[in-house]
């Protein structure tokens, strides 16, 4: 931005000087001036001529007078001055042939100039309409927020009022608690809940504020107070495998070990679990995970770096049953949302990418964000042409080896709309993503009273304004030659033709949603683990994550504790898939 800003002084200074000069032109200034020039020369030879036209008018005027006495010496000098005069209207003639020629070629010089600096007008006009359009371009750079590109909440820029997407109407109401609303405390433990009970008694030097004595006697009567507190206790377990011995044939028999008990000593499925939540829930740093569990076990658990890493393949590898199950419940649906996002792995730009939709949550890690990634994953390849899939204009599902429905998010849309608004400042766009806005909140409001659809009327209304709109700012965008603003607001324009359909089909099928958010809210993680970690080692450590997200993220979804799937994971039983959704 700083090499941008000197670029612009510079080329400032450059358009100023030439600016003042074609100033003149405009102005007549510099016209002026070679007129000036011009009348300044000719002036001297007019002077002249009329100088010598004097002279000959004198002696001319001498020669009638003096003609009664003319002699032989008169004619002589009558023809000497008739020769002189020759002579002088000769150098008259050959002056005002100079002044002709003077006025011609000043003529053709300030045609020529003019000419020139017309071309030079024409270029620093595209230089000045240039330079605008770049100002225009980096205001709007820096005015970008969540209303016109995909930036978080969270990177607002310093200074500027932060947008929180909303769609619902304003009830008009003060925020917070409203009159007469009931306030809610945290409810008390019943009787055969309390586990722990403490008597507050008085200090045995405590004397009475109003006399002074140390003497008192209770009168049985308290005041009670409640507590909700967490307590960590380290246990350490032993666990007996007792020996059998048959009492027929003597075989020896020993009581089975359970697969999380093969080596003599470890960790139990509680501190798995809570070491699986760090890392994959609350995006923890690897080094940060031991510090914590060492922290509130008071340096009784204190696992190395190298075992949570190995606890991520482990966990992630007793998931691959799951993980097939879950693909085969996933491509059953008849809809499902899909976006993808840039995570870093090794240094370079990997992939996380997302399906599912509100049970499902399926993650999956790329090295490369494309085309041979999504086929890899398959499920766009499973669905049936009746299947409906969201995405954010993503040309990839659109590709013709795919067969089902496509749908469009509009919040991505909006946020086009909202960016070609802010740097072209045209009626059309803001018109468009008004239309859009009013439309979804009329289908909220509709969908709040248990309807199911608009009518025939208000969809064939809506369908015409979108008409009208496309049409009136076609001829608008067509004339915009900048080339930050023109080529976005041409590109967001012609898809239209083709993608009005994929667009608003929520306006024909309330089944239908209006964006792909939760597809992005889905990827959220991945920025807060990106933060935090700065990056995956590999491909696999980012499919570890993947694996693992999609198991407690689809036991959320269905109302399973996280912990408890976690504990089950780490025991060498996790949830099924045909468990998660007989749960949920």
């Amino acid at each position: 931005m700083e090499n941008l800003f000197e670029d612009l002084m510079t080329l400032r200074y450059i358009v100023k000087n030439q600016s003042r000069i074609i100033d003149e032109f405009k102005s007549g200034k510099r016209y002026l001036k070679l007129q000036e020039d011009f009348r300044r020369v000719s002036k001297g030879y007019i002077k002249e001529i009329q100088r010598l036209r004097y002279e000959n008018s004198v002696a001319h005027a001498q020669a009638i007078t003096t003609r009664d006495i003319w002699t032989d010496e008169c004619d002589e000098i009558w023809k000497k001055h008739l020769k002189e005069m020759k002579k002088k209207d000769t150098i008259i003639h050959n002056l005002e042939d100079r002044i002709w020629t003077l006025t011609r070629k000043s003529d053709e010089k300030i045609a020529r100039l003019t000419e020139d600096y017309e071309d030079i007008i024409l270029e620093k006009d595209k230089i000045i309409d240039e330079l605008k359009s770049q100002l225009v371009h980096t205001e709007a750079l820096l005015d970008r927020d969540g209303t016109n590109t995909n930036l978080p909440t969270s990177q607002t820029p310093p200074g500027k009022k932060k947008h929180i997407p909303c769609s619902r109407r304003g009830s008009g109401k003060n925020k917070g608690g409203q009159p007469g609303h009931e306030r809610h405390s945290l409810e008390k433990p019943s009787p055969d809940e309390i586990t722990d009970m403490v008597d507050h008694e008085l200090d045995e030097n405590f004397y009475c504020p109003s006399c002074g004595s140390d003497d008192w006697t209770c009168t049985g009567e308290y005041e009670e107070r409640y507590e909700y507190e967490v307590e960590v206790n380290v246990k350490k377990i032993l666990h007996k495998f007792w020996m059998y011995r048959c009492d027929e044939c003597g075989e020896i028999l020993w009581s089975g070990i359970a697969p999380n008990l093969q080596a003599e000593c470890q960790y139990g499925p509680n501190v798995q679990a809570m070491a699986l939540s760090l890392m994959n829930t609350t995006n923890a740093a690897i080094n940060k995970v031991p510090m914590f569990l060492s922290g509130i076990t008071n340096g009784e658990i204190c696992p190395s770096e190298g075992y949570i890493a190995k606890l991520q393949k482990r966990a992630a590898t007793r998931l691959e049953p799951f993980m097939h199950g879950l693909f085969k419940e996933l491509i059953s649906r008849s809809l499902i949302c899909w976006d993808d996002t840039v995570i870093m792995i090794n240094k370079e730009r990997g992939c996380l990418r997302f399906y599912g939709d509100d049970d499902i949550a399926y993650f999956v890690a790329h090295e490369k964000k494309d085309l041979d990634g999504v086929i890899e994953d398959g499920v766009l390849d499973s669905l049936s042409n009746q299947a409906v899939v969201m995405h954010d204009h993503s040309s990839i599902s659109y590709n013709d080896r795919f067969i089902f429905i496509n749908v469009e998010c509009n919040a991505h849309l909006q946020r086009d709309l909202q960016k070609i608004v802010d740097e072209t400042g045209h009626e059309e766009p803001a018109e468009f993503k008004e239309l859009i806005s009013e439309t979804i909140k009329d289908r909220n409001d509709l969908l709040a009273q248990g309807k199911k659809g608009f009518g025939k009327r208000y969809i064939k209304q809506f369908e015409r304004k979108i008409s009208d709109i496309l049409d009136r700012w076609r001829e608008t965008a067509n004339n915009n030659e900048s080339k930050y603003s023109g080529p976005l607001e041409r590109a967001v324009l012609n898809r239209f033709p083709k993608y009005q359909e994929n667009y608003f089909a929520w306006v024909k099928d309330f089944s239908i949603p209006t964006t792909n958010n939760l597809s992005e809210r889905s990827l959220r993680c991945s920025k807060t683990k990106m933060k935090v970690s700065g990056q995956f080692a590999n491909v696999r450590t980012a499919s570890y994550y993947a694996v693992i997200k999609s198991y407690t993220e689809t036991c959320r979804r269905n109302r399973i504790n996280e912990m408890e799937a976690l504990m089950r994971l780490c025991a060498g039983n996790p949830f099924t898939v045909e468990e998660i959704f007989s749960t949920g």
